[in-house]
């Protein structure tokens, strides 16, 4: 099994708004899934390992990659609910886990929610603005 790197976005129930953050991504590898009930767009940088991070090389690699990642959906359409970069983060949470009020949501790094999200729990002030409508828990690279 990968250990892939990625920006994974929940899109909700909606396949056409998955369909339109994969379109803004549309010089990167992406794919558009259905899990559960709700549609998750996925963008995979090229050329990086599928191992994991097991070196400084990696680290710095995938970081440089995270940082791009999150800029280009900075101007994506809001049409995701929430979004992760990291190794393995397709399905890291559903919707409703991540709303749960027991959910500690400040324990992932470069988690990019919608203000509807924030407010649900409880408007962590940790969070800062991201984009019109998304805060977010600024990233932080990766670590080996």
């Amino acid at each position: 099994m990968g250990w892939i790197f990625a920006l994974n976005a929940e899109c909700g129930r909606a396949e056409g708004d998955a369909r339109a953050l994969a379109r803004h991504f549309h010089d990167w590898s992406s794919d558009v899934v259905l899990i559960a009930e709700d549609w998750w767009c996925g963008v995979v940088p090229a050329g990086l390992s599928r191992s994991g991070v097991r070196s400084a090389a990696d680290a710095a690699a995938m970081t440089s990659a995270g940082i791009q990642l999150y800029e280009r959906l900075r101007s994506a359409p809001p049409v995701y609910r929430y979004a992760l970069v990291g190794v393995e983060t397709d399905e890291f949470r559903h919707y409703d886990e991540l709303t749960a009020q027991d959910e500690d949501v400040t324990v992932f790094p470069g988690l990019v929610i919608s203000d509807d999200i924030w407010t649900a729990v409880g408007k962590p002030p940790v969070f800062g603005a991201f984009a019109p409508g998304y805060r977010w828990l600024p990233y932080v690279g990766e670590g080996v």
